[in-house]
């Protein structure tokens, strides 16, 4: 059951107050409610867990087969004798319970789920993954949860929360060309820290958040959850996700103006710095892909740096789009060959390299440059290895010469 969204009311309050389970209060923040989630999507990593609680409880069935989801993401590729039984494992356990199944190669969760429309204005999505907030994006509460909440909403088709406070940040300013949103929220995320954010919902609005593409929505949305967000929301400029916040809510304002690209240094996102300060550092390994950075847009945009160059010697440069529906459209686009052409190695959709679940995988001591959401250490399954993070135009650059370039050095 999805609500028109209003102006004028924060939209996570709004969500909640159309999805109660009934007997409920008024919505306010920090009071607790019982609701009706319109999905629930289990990504493979978590599926063993979930299988186990079900067997340690006697569970067998779901709410409703037709609205809980299991995508295969993380491991598409198995490379491990252990992992490829979990997920065999994980296939009967879907099997089983007779719900919708996403197989490998179809894509990311988070990007499935904006395709075939689970995220939609005013509907609340569960996802047993934290990036689950990619759904604000597109006007749904996307919340991510644990593998015990995940169990308890699949089975009684509800679970509780704390409604959260709401929370503006106003951008203000347009940034430098270079400049993409995910370099906006790391820069909030240096700048501010994660106190103003925690459990909180975010807005984000000004006029440089509405003309946001939905590609370019859903990668700010999907760095959410590194603010230490409940959950956010980005407008558009069709009005679906309304712009107009609730009076008297706080407000973290934040001038972009001229903000030059950015690089995240190890082993945190919110290490992040302009470009030009990590110039020059050499890079080996660069991975464009992950729920931030896996869409249509950025892969043209990776295909327009290389476009009649080829990538370094020595260097390994993976691109792993979101969805099999991305990777068709960046086909009949050109981009598939013209990345090839460059000496991209192109995988089937998926997650890829960024859980560090299947390959390639880093060496021990390498520099990779990657386009995902986080860098902690070992993120991409080797401690060993620095990972720094930038955007889909820097990552492209820094593959054809084996160094993050200088702004004045991007195309």
């Amino acid at each position: 059951m999805t609500k028109k969204l209003v102006g004028g009311v924060p939209l996570a309050e709004q969500i909640i107050a159309g999805h109660l389970a009934g007997g409920e209060g008024p919505v306010t923040p920090g009071r607790l409610v019982t609701v009706r989630p319109d999905r629930v999507y289990v990504q493979d990593g978590n599926a063993p867990t979930i299988a186990r609680l079900y067997e340690q409880h006697g569970f067998t069935t779901v709410f409703d087969p037709e609205r809980v989801s299991f995508v295969f993401d993380h491991s598409v590729l198995v490379a491990d004798v252990d992992m490829a039984d979990r997920m065999k494992d994980a296939d009967r356990f879907a099997a089983r319970l007779g719900v919708d199944v996403r197989a490998r190669g179809q894509g990311i969760s988070h990007v499935l789920a904006a395709e075939v429309g689970w995220f939609s204005p005013g509907a609340l999505v569960l996802g047993s993954d934290s990036h689950t907030c990619v759904g604000g994006a597109f006007g749904a509460l996307g919340l991510g949860m644990g593998a015990s909440d995940i169990v308890a909403a699949m089975v009684t088709g509800t679970t509780w929360l704390r409604v959260p406070d709401t929370v503006e940040v106003r951008f203000t300013g347009t940034p430098a060309r270079a400049t993409r949103p995910r370099d906006v929220l790391l820069s909030l995320l240096r700048d501010k820290g994660q106190e103003p954010f925690l459990y909180r919902s975010v807005e984000f609005t000004g006029a440089w958040a509405r003309s946001l593409s939905d590609d370019a929505s859903a990668s700010l949305a999907s760095l959410g959850v590194e603010l230490g967000a409940k959950c956010v929301f980005v407008p558009d400029e069709q009005g679906a996700i309304p712009t107009g916040t609730a009076p008297g809510l706080p407000r973290v304002d934040f001038d972009i103006g001229g903000l030059q690209p950015t690089v995240a240094l190890p082993h945190l996102p919110a290490r992040t710095v302009p470009l030009d300060e990590a110039a020059g550092t050499p890079i080996s390994y660069v991975f464009l892909g992950s729920c931030t950075n896996s869409r249509l847009e950025d892969i043209a945009e990776a295909a327009a740096v290389v476009r009649g160059q080829r990538v370094g010697p020595g260097i390994q440069f993976v691109v792993t789009p979101g969805s099999n529906a991305v990777y068709r459209e960046a086909m009949r686009a050109g981009y598939i060959d013209t990345l090839l052409t460059a000496g991209a190695v192109v995988t089937p959709a998926g997650c890829g390299t960024c859980v560090g679940t299947q390959g390639p995988l880093p060496a021990r001591g390498e520099n990779v440059l990657s386009t995902m959401n986080r860098n902690f250490r070992g993120r991409m399954g080797n401690p060993e290895a620095n990972i720094y993070l930038s955007s889909p135009v820097v990552a492209a650059a820094t593959a054809l010469t084996g160094a993050i370039p200088r702004v004045e050095d991007l195309p």
